[in-house]
């Protein structure tokens, strides 16, 4: 039998942090024979929750039927609520930052839709709504000084209309938090995680709506040196993601190989040992055990063996990662990644980074091979392998020349990115 306010008890389980009834009830209660208004709150809670969960394939199905459904009876504010997290969603599915450009392009028309609606607190709280998630589709597009634009205007404007500790707050916080880290501003990030965090406690309590705040908060704390804050707070939301999202999920991981570089920077080698060996089995179950996604957990591995003197087992890790970045080479030559090539080669030894896997995660392919190389070389070095690592040396040279190369055509693409952007703002022929 069709639940009569549908709505009201989905809002109810949500507030409760009681996610799985809260889903279940969408989905068995006969949603179909309520009225629209209902059915569409009810799938935007759902939504808001499979996003929370990191099941953005679901968030999207959920988020496609509300827009439509509320385009369909006329209601323009739930159609531009459902079609903002939509493009937000959609845009960190793109696979990279072109792609994701065509999501901020319509997130720009959508938030001027909302400038056009009746003013109120339903306007401010869904004007809030417009430029966070615009701010979310930048980031997506690489477009981080713009994203960190937006979202300082949604935090000003939530914090004048709502109060600074509103639980309003809590999601420009949130993207803050995110947008300050791609910036490397990690002491701005670890406060606005840390406001974050405090927001959602005070307005939920023990709420699965913590483990994104938590997430960041240990994030900015470990670039920041602070391992032990770090540890602290991946441990509180390492329950929390093993609750209602599970292991075999990136964010799990990440926590894992964040404590792993934590316990490894500090020589605490037998919980990096463990937090290594646990991250690698999960990864491999999740992924395969050719999946190039393994590059950065047999790395973390073989580096944690080498400090303990496993210099054998530490070489077979080391081999694994390398036979990994040779095969993606062959299959997709040495495309760069999202963040600037050449980065991994100007981190400081000794910096919270100096795991070799965290530094490699960001790295472009060839980066990757080298810095593979010389520690796969230094492992045969530590065994006296001397004719070995002889052996390395041509393809270390290869390696350490593409990598120049391709830093000087990053820094060359760098240079016309910005130009054009420059002419664009000041409508000069291009």
């Amino acid at each position: 039998m069709p639940v009569k306010s549908l709505n009201s008890d989905c809002q109810r389980l949500y507030d409760q942090g009681k996610y799985k009834e809260c889903l279940a009830l969408v989905e068995e209660s006969g949603v179909d024979q309520l009225p629209a208004a209902e059915r569409i709150e009810a799938l935007l809670v759902a939504a808001k929750i499979k996003r929370e969960l990191t099941d953005l394939a679901g968030a999207v199905k959920l988020l496609e039927k509300a827009k439509e459904l509320a385009a369909t009876n006329n209601d323009s504010w739930h159609e531009l609520e459902a079609a903002l997290i939509l493009n937000a969603v959609l845009a960190s599915q793109a696979g990279d930052k072109d792609a994701a450009k065509k999501y901020v392009v319509d997130s720009e028309l959508l938030l001027n839709r909302v400038k056009q609606l009746e003013r109120g607190e339903r306007y401010d709280r869904l004007y809030v709504l417009a430029l966070c998630e615009l701010g979310m589709a930048k980031i997506c597009a690489d477009d981080i000084a713009l994203a960190a634009q937006n979202l300082r205007v949604a935090s000003g404007y939530a914090s004048d209309k709502f109060g600074s500790e509103s639980v309003e707050m809590l999601y420009p916080s949130l993207c803050l938090s995110i947008v300050h880290a791609r910036e490397d501003k990690h002491s701005l990030s670890l406060a606005m995680a840390r406001n974050a965090t405090q927001i959602a406690r005070a307005n939920f309590g023990k709420h699965p709506i913590v483990i994104q705040p938590l997430y960041r908060l240990a994030q900015a704390a470990f670039r920041l040196g602070l391992m032990d804050m770090a540890l602290e707070q991946c441990r509180q939301v390492e329950g929390k993601i093993e609750e209602f999202i599970g292991e075999e999920s990136d964010i799990y991981v990440d926590v894992l190989g964040m404590k792993t570089a934590a316990f490894t920077f500090v020589r605490d080698l037998p919980p990096a040992e463990q937090m290594a060996s646990r991250r690698l089995k999960i990864m491999e179950k999740m992924r395969g055990k050719n999946s190039p996604k393994l590059i950065d957990p047999l790395c973390d591995m073989a580096q944690v063996l080498a400090y303990k003197g496993e210099r054998d087992k530490a070489e077979k890790y080391f081999d694994r990662a390398l036979n990994l970045v040779t095969e993606l080479a062959r299959n997709q030559g040495f495309p760069e990644s999202d963040d600037a090539a050449g980065k991994v080669a100007d981190v400081p030894a000794e910096t919270p980074d100096s795991t070799l896997g965290t530094r490699l995660k960001n790295s472009s392919l060839c980066h990757l091979e080298y810095n593979l190389i010389e520690n796969l070389s230094d492992c045969y070095l530590w065994q006296g392998k001397i004719a070995d690592a002889a052996k390395l040396m041509p393809a270390s040279y290869r390696a350490s020349h593409t990598c120049r190369i391709d830093r000087m055509v990053s820094l060359i693409d760098s240079i016309n990115q910005h130009l054009l952007e420059r002419a664009r703002n000041l409508d000069l022929p291009q």
